[in-house]
């Protein structure tokens, strides 16, 4: 009995396209659910059952069995459940919604491309990229390895996408643009020039945020300061609380251990209540680790303040423009 293994259930859009290619196809005789969360095993989703974690693959036909990682919340997360799948020696396939326009389209192994998606004449996309739904990759276009393209972004003609690309809902990147590998294009961005090797682009027109440079020194500010070690707990219970959880590496990327766009938004918020900062959405995509958020809340925008310091956006620009 040839099966389908669909790898991470939360996302239902991803069921849902892969019963609509097995309507259309036939290529399996069962398709099941898995999920490494055990509160979902047993449970059904568009009538699929959930039987277990990832490690049910060990069970699998590596003959003839098949399976689709599903993870699109972010890049690196998406790795690392594909390396956990492709341990099982299980085949990755590739879904396509049935009736895309797939002519003069080079498509490599296990990519997924949703409906309503349009891939132009002309684009490769390379292994495990995934096209999400309404999202646009124009003529020419090469779409990186691993790399995501959230709901109705616009990859315009001739882009290049490195590997592990994240492009955000909405957002567009124009024509003949090189975006290196592991950058994120944040939704609702408009992209005008190139962008680095793990860098951000936010806003319209983006800024290109490169989050490994320094942290700006603090600077002297009207409000009373709070001491770092209270920065530093109040930063983490907020990091805990948004992306649900207990650990939070000093170093660790917040995009890397789960968070997104919303996420982002969501610590904004509670960090500009907690220490009564004029935070803005973009200091978290400068700042994405715990410590170096804490240095930036620690060296204080006073409120009302355009982000964290007219001065540190100004002198973060420089060093973009020098880079």
């Amino acid at each position: 009995m040839k099966t389908l293994y669909l790898c991470g259930v939360g996302n239902a859009e991803g069921i849902r396209l892969a019963i609509r290619v097995q309507e259309a196809t036939q290529r399996w005789d069962r398709i099941l659910l898995l999920d490494d969360d055990s509160s979902k095993h047993g449970q059904e989703r568009l009538g699929l059952p959930v039987i277990g974690g990832f490690d049910c693959l060990a069970k699998a036909d590596p003959a003839q069995d098949e399976a689709v990682n599903l993870v699109t919340r972010t890049c690196a997360g998406r790795a690392k459940a594909r390396e956990r799948i492709a341990s099982f020696g299980v085949s990755l396939a590739s879904l396509i919604y049935p009736g895309l326009d797939l002519l003069g389209v080079e498509l490599a192994e296990e990519v997924t491309a949703y409906p309503m998606s349009s891939l132009g004449a002309e684009a490769r996309l390379e292994r495990s990229s995934v096209v999400l739904i309404g999202a646009l990759v124009g003529h020419g276009a090469q779409i990186g390895e691993g790399s995501i393209i959230a709901p109705l972004a616009v990859i315009n003609a001739r882009v290049v996408l490195g590997k592990g690309v994240y492009v955000g809902s909405n957002a567009t990147v124009l024509p003949d643009l090189k975006i290196g590998d592991g950058a994120t294009i944040a939704a609702n961005s408009v992209v005008f020039s190139d962008v680095p090797a793990g860098a951000t682009a936010i806003g319209v027109p983006a800024t290109i945020l490169d989050s490994t440079r320094e942290v700006p020194a603090a600077h002297p500010a009207s409000h009373e300061f709070v001491p770092d070690e209270a920065a530093e707990a109040g930063v983490r219970a907020a990091m805990q609380d948004v992306l649900g959880l207990e650990h939070i590496p000093p170093d660790a990327n917040f995009f890397d251990l789960g968070g997104t766009s919303q996420k982002a938004l969501e610590l904004c918020e509670r960090l500009r209540e907690c220490f009564s900062v004029a935070l803005q959405l973009v200091d978290i995509y400068r700042y994405p680790t715990l410590h170096r958020l804490t240095l930036a809340i620690a060296g204080g925008a006073p409120q009302g303040d355009d982000g964290l310091s007219r001065a540190q956006q100004r002198a973060a620009l420089r060093r973009s423009r020098r880079a």
